[in-house]
């Protein structure tokens, strides 16, 4: 059988998915991937033997851009003939319901609708209509929140819709227990961090939703109250420049480093005494399970994805948005506390073992397959059954 894999970037598939595509390999897929390529050498060393097709998608509303998508993806889809195609991120996955054959049988795994809480009323509204559009087109949904399950039974019938706890967290790699005393002096020494500083440490791309300059501004009245810290904030994106030059600006560059984007997460975490992750908007983050797994006590947002991760005085702190006043208390509160850290950070790392491991969420997506399968099957017989009814009736 021949199976799709459709995301915005392949930075998304080397991210998340390559485990996932690996499944559908072992179940006997031909898999091809469609995506925008940014780094096509990069696919083709992790998967030599898939197909890739670019495809030009692009992660706003850009309206050029989008029927460029669209016209790729459906010729594609009309020549490739696909028995399953598997969608992912909102934009690239309403774009491929609306490009595919009437009778193509597709997937969506819905990292986070677009519609949430905190969201405007006319950006609520717009994506919420498309996903129901789209919903007809859609033969299995898949969700990785409580909330989201709950919305999509607003457009869906629940047999359609499968709730799995993320995209799985590979808890080996993510493990305290891989680093010796000696590795964490290393890399706090590579990194100009003294010994006994607490370091707090943020992964996300630079933009909006991630509120990086909540952090900044939760760090300069930090300062005020202790000078045993420093902000680490990983990635890169739209609003780096504009984030560095707070820094600068407030005086806070022996507290708050911009290292960009980095390869070797794990060990920036195996010297992290805190982690943060202060979004407006988010589906089931796996920067929060990194750092989970690592027995790191985050500190949060209260927002649908979070709070799925995070019991508030359990393994972390749920704060409220756009609020550095209330994420400046709440790290002072753990800076100061040695003990909860330490047992915040074990029982975070025992609930991603207990829910969010990658292998747990494997056998969760391997069950959906064959689901899709036997059902697509018994599809299959009953349309040969209707139509051998029907020439019957003509003889």
């Amino acid at each position: 059988m021949k199976c799709l894999v459709v995301t915005n970037t392949d930075r998304m598939i080397s991210l998340f998915f390559i485990p996932h595509i690996k499944l559908l390999q072992k179940m006997g897929y031909d898999v091809s991937i469609a995506t925008a390529l940014q780094n096509p050498r990069m696919m083709k060393d992790e998967f030599p033997e898939i197909s890739l097709h670019h495809v030009p998608f692009t992660r706003d509303l850009h309206p050029i851009r989008n029927m460029k998508a669209y016209a790729a993806i459906k010729k594609l889809l009309q020549e490739g003939k696909y028995d399953i195609v598997h969608v992912h991120t909102p934009i690239a996955a309403f774009l491929v319901r609306m490009a595919a054959p009437k009778k193509q049988q597709i997937i969506y795994t819905a990292h986070g609708f677009h519609f949430h809480e905190h969201g405007s009323r006319l950006s609520n509204w717009i994506y919420y209509v498309a996903e129901k559009v789209a919903a007809s087109k859609t033969r299995k949904l898949i969700v990785i929140n409580e909330e989201d399950f709950q919305s999509a039974q607003r457009f869906l019938p629940i047999d359609k819709i499968h709730y799995i706890h993320g995209v799985g967290l590979d808890a080996d790699r993510f493990n305290p227990r891989n680093y010796s005393d000696k590795n964490k002096y290393e890399l706090r020494k590579e990194l100009g961090i003294s010994n006994d500083t607490i370091v707090i440490t943020h992964l996300a791309e630079f933009n909006e939703n991630k509120r990086q300059i909540d952090i900044v501004l939760a760090a300069e009245e930090l300062k005020k109250h202790t000078h045993n810290f420093v902000v680490l904030l990983l990635g890169d994106g739209s609003l780096a420049a504009e984030i560095k030059n707070e820094i600068t600006n407030r005086k806070l560059e022996d507290y708050v480093f911009c290292l960009g984007y980095r390869g070797d997460i794990d060990q920036i975490l195996s010297v992290t005494d805190i982690g943060l992750l202060v979004s407006l908007r988010e589906g089931l983050p796996k920067s929060v399970m990194e750092m989970m797994a690592m027995e790191i006590p985050l500190i949060v947002t209260d927002i649908r994805g979070n709070r799925d991760l995070v019991i508030d005085e359990k393994n972390g702190y749920v704060i409220p948005i756009r609020n550095p006043k209330a994420l400046m208390e709440a790290c002072l509160r753990l800076i100061h506390n040695g003990n909860s850290r330490m047992e915040m950070g074990k029982r975070g790392r025992e609930r991603i073992l207990d829910k969010f491991e990658l292998d747990l969420i494997l056998v969760e997506l391997e069950k959906i397959y064959e689901v899709f399968i036997s059902d697509n099957a018994k599809l299959i017989r009953s349309e040969g059954e209707q139509s051998a009814q029907t020439v019957t009736i003509m003889e």
